[in-house]
């Protein structure tokens, strides 16, 4: 079963068993974000992004299982 290498950063890091971990593929990112936050409830109440090749994905994004994931916390920007 394929699985992705997922990155938390901050306190996303810190609500996680580990700040790099390998998870299930799931074919798009909503999907991800939905299994990740059922798997991890601590992550249904914070904020996060999802970076997809270290790109921010703002909407539902298709993936295909060799993609670099991150989840980023709440930043600002200037």
């Amino acid at each position: 079963m394929e699985q992705f290498k997922i990155k938390a950063f901050g306190i996303l890091a810190e609500k996680l068993p580990a700040s790099e971990f390998d998870f299930p593929y799931y074919e798009d990112s909503e999907k991800l974000v939905n299994k990740l936050k059922e798997e991890f409830p601590e992550l249904k109440n914070l904020k996060f992004s999802l970076a997809v090749d270290k790109q921010l994905i703002q909407h539902k994004h298709h993936l295909n299982g060799n993609e670099e994931i991150a989840l980023l916390p709440p930043f600002s920007g200037g």
